[in-house]
């Protein structure tokens, strides 16, 4: 009897070490291949500068893309970029585009950090204007019929970076970079975009507006004041709202996602010049041919008759001879201060110059659909306040927006729920969701 039981014990003792062993050895494949899986997706960075081969200048906001993977970014003021790219791209093309310039193209497999790129200018016999066979107006009347043809019906899936910095005098209001999903039922569907926030950073270190710094200041103390005069009788001090760095809320007026989140939509919410119902507003006129990726486009330029939405405005229009697609509208011009506001502004001694500002809109195509790639808008205000027995206060803001698409998902798009859709009715930083565990350095931000 002690003999079996001692040989159940070594059996047991031997079935349980084998065990310990196999779950060990299990535990190592599966972190090796863990490993293994690891090292598979590890993304690399192709950091390049373009510059401009007739001059040797460094060229913004070139599109620097992927063929295929249709992962990007754009080139900062100096040209350079940095692109993260996965290992599982390498066999991948790089795409380096710009309207009125050649396009270029470098294996990924053959491509070595940095990469210096030298666009040459493309350079194409322009046909007279005067031979054009009908108005401008006819041919933004074509684009407008052919959307259906040129822009996606299917929904599509974007991954967009987005910066917004807000200066006074050169000094930061507002520093702020966020990542969006947006979800875009298709440009033929009624159904609004669906953006959601996944990742938000702001600068904590910002000044302090200066301009009428003296009036709340003078207000301020009158407040604590009477709150002290309050809290001596007894009564209770209702607590004061935490007032921004910003308390004249030039962001909220002009800034924020919202503006450049909107340019995309071209087809649900197009620019006044493209709206056929808008024609009578402004004058067209056609403008030199320019290039893009060697095809060319039509340059339609256009200019407000008058103020259209309280706007001045001018810009030029491009399109695609060949689909009838609208790959870009840069707009330039001024907001004009109602009439209604200026005697207000003069009883307050407060000067204003009407702001100037830029936008633009710019598509990528993309097996035959173009689809939305960089937006910006760009705003310069000019403010003084005049006083009677100390100097005036002179500022000028500055707002600088830029929205990047860095992904496109073609084939799997998917809806955002609507607890988790962006909305500019609560902070930025109140309202990230980030399903995808992203990390900032895996997003392709415009260089610093």
């Amino acid at each position: 009897m002690l003999y079996i039981r001692l040989t159940k014990c070594i059996i047991m003792q031997t079935y349980k070490y084998h065990l310990r062993m196999l779950k060990l050895l299990f535990f190592f494949i599966t972190m090796l291949l863990a490993s293994e899986f690891a090292l598979a997706q590890q993304e690399f960075v192709l950091s390049g500068k373009v510059t401009d081969a007739s001059n040797g200048q460094p060229i913004p906001f070139v599109t620097v893309t992927t063929r295929e993977s249709l992962i990007g970014t754009v080139t900062n003021d100096e040209g350079g970029f940095d692109l993260h790219l996965p290992d599982s791209v390498k066999q991948d093309v790089l795409i380096i585009t710009l309207i009125g310039y050649k396009l270029q193209e470098f294996p990924l497999s053959t491509v070595k950090s940095p990469l210096m790129v030298s666009l040459q200018p493309d350079i194409i016999e322009m046909k007279e204007v005067q031979i054009k066979p009908q108005p401008p107006t006819y041919y933004i009347l074509l684009a407008a019929r052919s959307m259906k043809m040129n822009y996606p019906v299917q929904p599509f899936e974007t991954q967009a970076y987005y910066r917004e910095n807000i200066t006074e005098n050169n000094g930061f209001l507002r520093s702020a970079e966020g990542v969006f999903k947006t979800y875009y039922p298709g440009f033929q569907d009624t159904l609004k975009n669906q953006n959601q926030l996944m990742l938000f950073h702001k600068a904590e270190t910002l000044s302090e507006l200066a301009f009428m710094k003296k009036e709340r200041e003078k207000s301020e103390a009158k407040e604590k004041r009477k709150d002290e005069k309050a809290a001596r009788k007894g009564k209770t001090v209702e607590k004061k709202k935490e007032t921004s760095n910003d308390s004249l809320k030039i962001g909220e007026m002009f800034g924020g996602p919202d503006n450049l989140l909107s340019l995309a939509d071209i087809v649900r919410s197009p620019d006044n010049c493209i709206d056929t119902n808008m024609f009578g507003e402004y004058t067209y006129s056609f403008a030199k041919s320019s290039t893009f990726n060697s095809a060319e486009l039509m340059v339609i330029n256009f200019k407000s008759r008058g103020k259209v939405d309280g706007n001045r405005e001018e810009g030029k229009i491009f399109l695609d001879i060949a689909s009838n697609a609208i790959v870009k509208i840069e707009t330039q011009g001024t907001v004009v201060i109602p009439t209604l506001i200026r005697p207000v502004l003069f009883v307050m001694g407060i000067g204003a110059e009407n702001p100037k500002f830029k936008s633009s809109i710019e598509f990528q195509k993309v097996k035959d659909r173009w689809y939305p790639k960089n937006m910006q808008f760009n705003m310069d205000i000019n403010v003084e306040k005049k006083r009677m027995f100390s100097a005036n206060d002179n500022s000028n803001f500055k707002i600088l927006g830029a929205l990047i698409v860095n992904r496109i998902d073609i084939g799997s798009p998917t809806a955002v729920a609507k607890e988790k859709r962006y909305t500019s009715k609560k902070k930025p930083e109140e309202q990230v969701f980030n399903d995808l565990g992203l990390t900032w350095d895996q997003i392709n931000v415009i260089k610093r």
